[in-house]
């Protein structure tokens, strides 16, 4: 598995209470685009389309490829909307935690697996306030004072 991109902020941002992987639906150029490392999924968000029980990506910005001959490409938008491919059940799992209310989908990474196919990591989760961000970088600081306080007392 070799990871091409991640969303590092994500981890901050959502409280992820699960995490699927899925596969997407991608032409050729994007292909080649995503595997030299041209993607950003930043602003990405992932949203569910009840009524054809399909689940897509939008804003996940893939810039046009450079050797890409643009008379085959066409009209090609790079934040297009592209459909993620999940097995009915994981797509029933996913349905039925975005109707709680609160809950959203994000993309964590997007990466090649061993059969070379590009695949994207989205995670169910729940924004979190600053209030609550404010509390998990406290704790943090604080466990690693400790730990810098144990490992000075075990030198003497």
């Amino acid at each position: 598995m070799r990871t091409i991109t991640k969303n590092k902020h994500v981890y901050n941002d959502y409280d992820i209470q699960q995490e699927y992987d899925v596969g997407i639906i991608l032409a050729w150029h994007e292909v080649k685009s995503i595997k030299t490392g041209h993607v950003n999924i930043k602003d990405a968000i992932v949203k569910v389309d009840r009524d054809s029980k399909t689940i897509y990506i939008t804003n996940m910005d893939i810039p046009l490829y450079s050797k890409a001959d643009p008379d085959r490409v066409g009209d090609y938008e790079p934040k297009g909307r592209r459909t993620l491919l999940v097995k009915k059940k994981e797509l029933a799992k996913i349905v039925a935690a975005t109707t709680k209310t609160g809950l959203t989908i994000v993309p964590l990474v997007v990466y090649e697996n061993s059969r070379r196919l590009i695949k994207v990591k989205i995670g169910v989760g729940k924004l979190r306030r600053k209030v609550e961000k404010r509390q998990i970088i406290k704790e943090k600081d604080t466990a690693r004072l400790a730990e810098k306080e144990m490992k000075h007392l075990r030198l003497w």
